[in-house]
């Protein structure tokens, strides 16, 4: 972020030689000329070159740095509202989803996530969110328990721990994000999911059913969140 000074002395050098030069030929004899003319444009030509686009190059972009800064995710929740058609689908195979605590039920008709942590860039929103609670997944007297929710923005994925092991739950789509603030709050809406191939493979076979297809839209997320400087 500083800007080079230590070429202006090199600067003043060349002007100084180039007067000395003009002196001496004006000095010299006509048959001396010719050498005295060339001694300083050769000197000059084997110094470095004081062109104002190599003393600016040290110089480092803003943008760069400010695009880098953090902050510390320190709360509040992500909402999660099933697909309307998803949800007609779970229910005719009689797959029921239901909140495991300390997720709840939220009023608007989704499943709303505490958010315990993480760590975003504060332009993009980039970066790791961890979650308590989860999913159940329930068919037939069959279940299957998601938690430990982790949504990593970068990479556009929420895993969960599923039987023991952390697993790509969703595939999530930021595209279409839309930030807003609302006091010190980030809210971070617009957010579509769809299930994880592996995952799908997973609960079709767990539940015993064939309805967790490829690509299958779960639902939107809208992430609220509180934070602090890194």
């Amino acid at each position: 972020m500083k800007m080079s000074l230590g070429r202006r002395p090199l600067v003043l050098g060349l002007a100084a030689l180039a007067a000395l030069g003009v002196v001496t030929a004006a000095c010299s004899s006509s048959t001396s000329s010719s050498t005295a003319s060339k001694t300083p444009s050769s000197t000059a030509s084997k110094l470095p070159s004081a062109s104002p686009t190599a003393a600016a190059s040290p110089t480092a972009s803003p943008s760069g740095s400010a695009s880098a800064q953090t902050i510390t995710v320190t709360g509040k929740n992500t909402s999660l509202v099933l697909d309307a058609s998803t949800a007609q689908a779970l229910k005719n195979a009689g797959v029921q989803i239901s909140p495991v605590s300390p997720a709840t039920a939220a009023s608007s008709g989704g499943i709303s996530f505490p958010i315990t942590g993480g760590t975003l860039t504060q332009a993009g929103l980039k970066g790791t969110i961890t979650h308590s609670g989860g999913l159940k997944f329930t068919h037939s007297g069959k279940t299957v328990t998601a938690t430990n929710f982790v949504l990593n923005t970068t990479q556009g994925i929420l895993s969960a721990t599923v039987n023991g092991k952390h697993v790509p739950l969703l595939a999530v789509n930021l595209s279409k994000m839309i930030r807003t603030t609302s006091g010190s709050e980030i809210i971070a809406s617009g957010i579509s999911s769809t299930i994880a191939t592996s995952a799908a493979v997973l609960l079709d076979a767990k539940l015993v059913v064939k309805v967790f297809t490829k690509g299958l839209p779960i639902g939107a997320l809208t992430v609220y969140v509180t934070s602090k400087p890194a």
